[in-house]
């Protein structure tokens, strides 16, 4: 990568340090050494479809290249954490070509071939921190970039509440005003949805939210020529039943790549009444880097951090206060009682904190569990950092074996880092085989809030050594393994794959302040090819972060990265090992636009309570979509809409016009694709609903 690159790259990460889901496009004279300039952008169209917490977006953007000569682009954009990017198109004198996985080195090679045969191929490489940059060249002057980009993701939970955020201030993107902006949501979910608010948006006659049911809104949002300043977030909450066991699968068609295999999710939420009024007292170790590294900016968040964990105790806490640079200062020698007198004296030791020396991890971790936890309390390391170890033990593996070794099972470790310079991989492992959290303090994060959440879960009952027994149906390859502890106001899900399907009885058992716990439900595992699609990729974008993380702490050993470029591969899943490429020169190999109108299987069928209908248009048109008994009566008209080529999904929730359950039986789904010259066509399969 040249310099010039990294001056784009180092510009474009502190553009998204708090925002997604727009890119900006950089151009220059092809074979070049001038400056990069940022190009405008035209438009910016995006469907995103959330069913429950998973988010699929599918982003439509255009750039004009106003220079008067051929050049090469490069578009970067950042993605949410987690995100996976599952398809990427590339416009090309007016076809549109879909780009597939290769190995990095691969792509890169080819790539460069063609530009040098003045050919016009895109690549698009995974750069880290989930940013992405796209190369395309040449570019031809005066003319449009199109690109296309579909990327699923798994949406935050907190208290009861979702958040799913788009961004949108394009002001520090493109140089003139955007000539149109359109944003579809369609939010459906299993339970009824309690709330659903756009706190950047609220009484903007840009955008509207429509209750179809009790489980299905549909967001627009639209404008043209203007220069969007806010970020859309969307806000929801679903209402919860006394213990959420939610369950998404999806079975392989035959022929698929990702093997035979079915996929599972499973989410597991727990009630405000898992723990009622009840509070456990806590025995707390806040254990603080203050190393030379933490200068400046960091160093305030430290102590706004610290200052914010003292005001959360309660009188019937203990607590204590460890430093660690090169050395350990500690503000006490062992727990103290919270009292008036010792919080002053641990605001003052905080408050006279500064940054020097090196970061040593390992003794930090010695002092803090050479303390005296006991049980009946909830025994707590809080750590918090913004890097490696620098000093003493700095080998990542000897330090996680070490801490995990020494642990008590009744303390648990949870983790902060600040920045997006830290050992992710170091700090999720110590928090996640310690039964903690580990958590992500950005610049633009509200400490007091992350900090006043975390007390609030860690301060009533925690459901613990957790276990799903699945009955008779064989399942493998799951992740997390063991499962987290799961804490009031947090979620566990669990991914993995499985055979013999079918309704299954679905124990969870665990402990409750030491008492058991037990649940049983049943839950349908589809047998039939169909499901929700996104599953396996989520399953193998899990799979792939452990492997990266376990490459981060035992080196690049060829069995890992291997797995990792094969995993990639076969799930399309763009990682650091590979890219997506696209030539348009190879059209035979290429998909344009589906040519065909095509209603897919219906996912769950059976199903109860609701069901997904699928379908594509290759051209853009409006779409009717209605639901019939066999006696031809209609039930219910789902959608009527204009809608974009493609693939595009409709949901039924089981109920009539009047949003009454239906009953029983078998019904008629009827998909109408009329095109701009009005002519129709007609697609139809059948759904049968069980109560």
């Amino acid at each position: 990568m040249n310099h010039i690159f990294v001056r784009i790259f180092a510009l474009v990460i502190a553009l998204f340090s708090q925002a997604w889901s727009v890119g900006t496009l950089y151009v220059r004279p092809l074979n070049s050494d001038q400056q990069h300039r940022q190009v405008s952008i035209q438009t910016v169209d995006a469907d995103i479809d959330i069913q429950g917490q998973v988010a699929v977006t599918h982003v439509d953007q255009v750039f004009l290249n106003e220079m008067y000569t051929t050049v090469e682009a490069v578009w970067i954009f950042p993605l949410p954490k987690g995100a996976v990017v599952t398809e990427l198109y590339y416009w090309f004198n007016g076809k549109r070509y879909k780009a597939e996985i290769r190995e990095r080195q691969e792509a890169r090679q080819e790539y460069e071939q063609r530009i040098r045969r003045r050919l016009d191929p895109a690549l698009l490489e995974y750069l880290g921190d989930n940013l992405f940059r796209l190369s395309i060249a040449p570019i031809n002057s005066r003319t449009e970039v199109r690109t296309e980009i579909t990327y699923t993701e798994l949406l935050p939970y907190e208290f009861g509440s979702i958040d799913y955020r788009f961004m949108l201030d394009a002001s520090k993107l493109s140089p003139r005003p955007l000539d149109r902006v359109s944003t579809s949501i369609q939010l459906s979910t299993e339970h009824g949805i309690s709330r659903v608010k756009l706190p950047n948006h609220e009484q903007s006659p840009t955008t509207t939210i429509t209750r179809i049911t009790s489980t299905l809104y549909r967001i627009m949002y639209g404008d043209e020529s203007f220069m969007p300043d806010k970020d859309l977030i969307l806000e929801y909450e679903i209402d919860r039943p006394d213990l959420g066991v939610n369950l998404l699968t999806y079975t392989p068609f035959h022929g698929e790549e990702i093997g035979d295999e079915s996929f599972y999710a499973i989410w597991i939420t727990p009630p405000d009444a898992l723990s009622g009024s009840t509070t456990i007292p806590q025995k707390i170790v806040f254990t603080a880097d203050i190393s030379s590294s933490m200068e400046g900016e960091r160093i305030r968040q430290l102590k706004q951090a610290l200052l914010e964990f003292l005001e959360q105790l309660r009188p019937d806490d203990e607590f204590n206060i460890v430093l660690f640079s090169t050395g350990i200062q500690s503000f006490k020698e062992d727990f103290v009682p919270v009292n008036q007198e010792n919080l002053n004296k641990a605001k003052t030791f905080v408050q006279a904190i500064g940054a020097a020396g090196l970061t040593n991890i390992e003794q930090a971790f010695d002092v803090a569990l050479e303390h005296d936890f006991s049980q009946g309390h909830a025994n707590a390391i809080v750590f918090l950092t913004d890097g490696y170890p620098t000093w003493g033990t700095t080998d990542l593996q000897q330090i996680l074996e070490r801490v995990n070794a020494e642990c008590p099972n009744h303390v648990r470790i949870f983790t902060f880092g600040i920045g997006g310079e830290v050992s992710e991989a170091l700090l999720s492992q110590l928090a996640s085989q310690n039964g903690g959290t580990f958590y992500q303090i950005h610049q633009d994060r509200d400490i007091s809030q992350m900090v006043s959440a975390h007390f609030k879960r860690l301060s009533r009952p925690a459901l613990t050594q957790l276990d799903i027994d699945f009955s008779n149906l064989v399942v493998s390859d799951v992740y997390p393994s063991p499962l987290p502890d799961l804490f009031y106001g947090n979620q566990v899900m669990q991914l993995g794959r499985y055979e013999n399907g079918g309704t299954v009885n679905v124990k969870l058992t665990g402990l409750v302040k030491e008492q058991p716990f037990k649940l049983a439900t049943q839950k349908h595992f589809g047998t039939v090819s169909g499901g929700h699609p996104f599953i396996p990729r989520l399953w193998a974008r899990q799979k792939i972060d452990y492997l990266l993380d376990q490459i981060k702490i035992y080196g690049e050993k060829s069995e890992l990265v291997n797995q990792v470029i094969d995993l990639s591969l076969k799930f399309q899943i763009l990682t650091e090992y590979t890219a997506f490429y696209s030539d348009p020169t190879h059209v035979e190999t290429k998909e344009s636009a589906p040519q065909e109108f095509v209603l897919y299987p219906n996912y769950p069928n059976p199903f109860n309570p609701a069901t997904t209908l699928e379908f594509n248009i290759p051209q853009e048109g409006k779409v009717l979509v209605q639901i019939f008994d066999l006696s031809g009566r209609l039930v219910k008209t789902l959608v009527y809409a204009h809608f974009r080529p493609g693939r595009h999904t409709v949901q039924w929730d089981g109920t009539n016009t009047a949003g009454q359950r239906v009953a029983s039986g078998v019904y008629l789904a009827q998909v109408q694709w009329i095109t701009p010259k009005g002519s129709r066509a007609v697609r139809s399969l059948k759904l049968s609903l069980l109560k």
